[in-house]
């Protein structure tokens, strides 16, 4: 039944709509990416910095080239780039509201897992189905971008009705394996995690005179908060020769977002995590986490690649960034507001590093 579990999206007409679409978006396809350039390898490059650059993904360059995706490239050697995957985009037949349901929810490039990420959405975001093919709707996000979502995370049709279903939602329960991630989640330490937020996102209910403490420290955290990212400067970045920093800067730019370990937006651990993985080192998404990893390297004894620690809301570890060298650390920092270069020798951060450690 090509209308099966659409009961949100209402009316005999709309229902026709739906079956006729459905029939003849079925069978769509992603488009394979062939090699369409070549390029030579520059001082800076990284197949990540290549990857964001051309649009493609990593393991596409990896796969064009025969290589594998953590893969050190040489300046001045040869690389073919397959072209960027395009989205998959239908002439819109349904306009009708909807939001997505459930947290960090994948929007692709076409109606078929093998698609791209566009990006993650999360409870409640709202946008609009398009177009229906078998589990897939085709959404107008709020930016005017054209995406694919599976139907079970998304609720349409009226928007009171959608937003009664979204206010209704109650999360799948746990298995004990999603239940230890989002712990470790909720307890990861990370830049600028003030008081307030920490207790809402822990659910914690508090004393009316510990949430008086609470936003009293708040507010100063803010303030600190906007002397350290709004009016200070972005460091010029060192030159290199390590990849692991080749990589990071490929990132610098990339949003600051609570939680990120994807390139539409990182928190502190979470872009070191990611820049390490695509190495082929596992780090745990928490800054307290990495700095039991590697071994220890003294202040004077640091090189490019390694990971540098502070204590900047509370007493132990609580950011983290990648050394540049010549006391410059790339890092993803929310007072900043997004990945950017920072020194060490002065300022904010001379006085709140903790150590550093070596874990490549």
């Amino acid at each position: 039944n090509a209308t099966e579990g659409c009961d949100d999206l209402k009316g005999h007409q709309l229902r026709w709509a739906l079956m006729c679409v459905a029939a003849s978006t079925q069978l769509l396809l992603p488009v394979i990416s062939r090699a369409s350039q070549t390029v030579v390898v520059k001082p800076g490059d990284s197949i990540d910095s290549l990857a964001r650059k051309y649009h493609v993904a990593i393991k596409d360059i990896a796969r064009a080239n025969g290589i594998s995706s953590n893969a050190v490239i040489i300046d001045g050697h040869k690389l073919s780039i397959p072209d960027a995957p395009r989205s998959v985009v239908k002439e819109a037949v349904l306009h009708v509201p909807a939001a997505i349901k459930g947290d960090r929810i994948t929007i692709r490039q076409g109606p078929n897992e093998n698609y791209r990420r566009l990006i993650l959405l999360d409870h409640g975001s709202q946008l609009t189905v398009t177009r229906k093919a078998g589990e897939w709707y085709q959404v107008q996000l709020a930016d005017g971008k054209i995406g694919w979502v599976k139907q079970e995370f998304v609720v349409a049709g009226d928007p009171k009705h959608v937003a009664k279903v979204i206010a209704r939602y109650v999360p799948p329960k746990e298995t004990a394996h999603t239940a230890k991630k989002h712990i470790a989640r909720r307890n990861q330490d990370d830049e600028d995690s003030t008081p307030v937020t920490r207790h809402k996102k822990k659910r914690v209910q508090v004393t009316q005179k510990s949430r008086h403490r609470s936003e009293r420290s708040a507010r100063v955290d803010r303030s600190s908060s906007r002397r350290r990212g709004g009016s200070r400067p972005e460091a010029n970045a060192p030159g290199t020769n390590s990849d692991v920093v080749r990589s990071a800067y490929a990132y610098r730019g990339v949003p600051y977002h609570w939680g990120g370990t994807s390139r539409s937006g990182f928190d502190c651990s979470g872009f070191t995590s990611y820049v390490y993985r695509n190495k082929g080192v596992a780090l745990p998404h928490s800054a307290s986490g990495q700095f039991g990893e590697g071994r220890k390297v003294s202040s004077g004894s640091m090189k490019p690649g390694d990971l540098v620690f502070f204590h900047t809301t509370r007493r132990g570890i609580s950011h983290v960034g990648i050394y540049a060298g010549k006391g410059k650390f790339v890092h993803a920092s929310s007072g900043g507001g997004h990945v950017r270069v920072d020194t060490l020798n002065s300022g904010y951060y001379k006085s709140r590093l903790v150590g550093a450690r070596r874990v490549k």
